[in-house]
């Protein structure tokens, strides 16, 4: 039973890590083609593209998007925003992928979408935790068939007791033992699927949907992932979009107010903002994270805000909210990556990038 326990522990543990790397291609062009469900996809990969020769393809820096909703002009007469906050929180999406829920933010007008990797797929160290689960599986179903040997040779040996006056307890004891084997066997079977079904899931990002502040669901394809940074790029093709307007973390002053926008524990609470003060800008040289300057705040940064803009009081962004302390002894602790740096990282795409703390 402990090797059971064990197995579900660690199957629920990595359920709850998400991340994943991917090549960065200095890509010049762009393939356009739509997936098996009919949705329009973007990429720079084009060994990502199923039919490489029916694909559009287009200089990644026209920014010509085939209109054909304005999006923005939508959610300002149905969201009515009233300061500078409220305008951010319109351009801010929830993003639910095949591993859970994360926060985006438009960044431009072309329906461009800044995020955290993890929001969309796994990273490396949950690829380390599911290897080791698979090993944990395979210990498990050899105790299980170890013992299932077991049971029949004690079946085969009881034949010789059955005129035995202990013969009535012994089979009672060995249909005892035999009933819990298949009881954990079942429990094993179950876990095990699950395991696959999670992993399967969790093998390449897919079906990736984003919801509006006026709970729009809406279709996105992945334009682009970084190989050094916990960042991604998603793009929602045909509107005009909502954005944020991007800010130099190096104008801030200590003590001056910031706003997480995302969507804490899932979708039932998407868009919710916080607030919190600018404590720093830190540098790490190891660690959990990518190394590099990270922006510190109180600001409550939740399961599920990862991805989401952290936002000055003039509504403009300065960090994608990524990652906090947790522990019994430590709260407020958020840290967020410098805008500059993920539009350093993705200027072939955004076309503007800001001189960033590295």
């Amino acid at each position: 039973m402990k090797y059971i326990l064990h197995v579900f522990c660690l199957f629920v543990s990595f359920c709850l890590i998400m991340g994943f790397t991917y090549e960065l291609c200095d890509a010049q062009h762009m393939y356009k083609y739509k997936d098996e469900n009919g949705n329009w996809c973007y990429t720079d990969n084009p060994a990502l593209v199923p039919h490489l020769e029916k694909a559009e393809q287009s200089d990644v820096r026209n920014r010509d998007t085939d209109i054909v909703d304005d999006l923005e002009k939508r959610l300002r007469q149905r969201a009515s925003p009233k300061n500078k906050i409220e305008e951010a929180r319109i351009a801010t999406v929830a993003i639910k992928s095949s591993i859970g829920v994360g926060s985006g933010f438009f960044i431009s007008a072309d329906g461009f979408i800044l995020t955290n990797k993890h929001v969309i797929a796994l990273g490396r160290d949950a690829e380390v935790r599911i290897e080791k689960a698979e090993k944990q599986l395979k210990d498990v179903k050899r105790q299980l068939d170890k013992e299932h040997g077991n049971i029949l040779q004690m079946k085969r040996r009881l034949k010789n007791w059955e005129k035995h006056e202990s013969y009535a307890e012994k089979k009672k004891s060995l249909n005892k033992w035999a009933g819990d084997y298949e009881k954990r066997k079942k429990v094993f079977l179950e876990k095990r699927q699950e395991f696959e079904d999670f992993k399967r899931k969790t093998s390449y990002p897919h079906d990736l949907k984003i919801y509006l502040v006026d709970d729009t669901e809406l279709p996105v394809s992945i334009v682009s992932t970084s190989y050094g940074y916990d960042l991604a790029l998603l793009r929602l093709a045909g509107y005009r979009t909502p954005f944020i307007e991007p800010d130099n973390v190096k104008r801030l002053s200590h003590g001056e107010t910031l706003y997480a926008i995302g969507s804490p524990m899932g979708l039932n609470l998407r868009h919710t903002v916080t607030s919190g003060i600018f404590s720093g800008l830190r540098k790490f040289k190891e660690g959990p994270h990518e190394a590099g300057a990270y922006i510190q705040t109180n600001a409550q940064i939740n399961k599920g805000n990862s991805g989401g803009p952290l936002i000055t009081q003039e509504g403009k962004v300065i960090g994608i909210n990524t990652w906090k302390f947790a522990g019994q002894k430590v709260e407020g602790l958020g840290f967020a990556i410098p805008i500059g740096r993920a539009l350093d990282e993705f200027e072939t795409y955004l076309g503007k990038s800001y001189e960033s703390d590295r």
